[in-house]
C-alpha cells in the first residue's frame, strides 16, 4: 500500500526549482482556486444562510484543517 504522503507529487523537488518556476506553480495552483470555489458557490451560500442566524444567537464557528500549506 503506498501512503498519500509517499506518493509522486508535480512538486516534488521544490527545493531545486528556480524561483520563477517556483513562483510560477504557486500562482498556478492559486489560480484553481477560483474555480473550486465558483463550483461551490451554492453550498458556500446555503452554509452562510443557515450559518449567521446560528451565530447571532451565540454559536460559535470551528475552523479545522489538515495538509501542507505553506510547505
Amino acid at each position: 500500500m503506498i501512503k498519500t504522503t509517499e506518493q509522486s507529487s508535480e512538486y516534488d523537488g521544490l527545493e531545486e526549482m528556480s524561483v520563477h518556476d517556483l513562483l510560477s506553480a504557486i500562482n498556478e495552483e492559486d489560480a484553481k482556486i477560483h474555480a473550486a470555489v465558483r463550483e461551490a458557490m451554492h453550498q458556500i451560500e446555503r452554509l452562510v444562510e443557515n450559518l449567521v442566524p446560528r451565530m447571532e444567537r451565540g454559536g460559535r464557528l470551528f475552523y479545522i484543517g489538515a495538509g501542507t500549506s505553506g510547505r
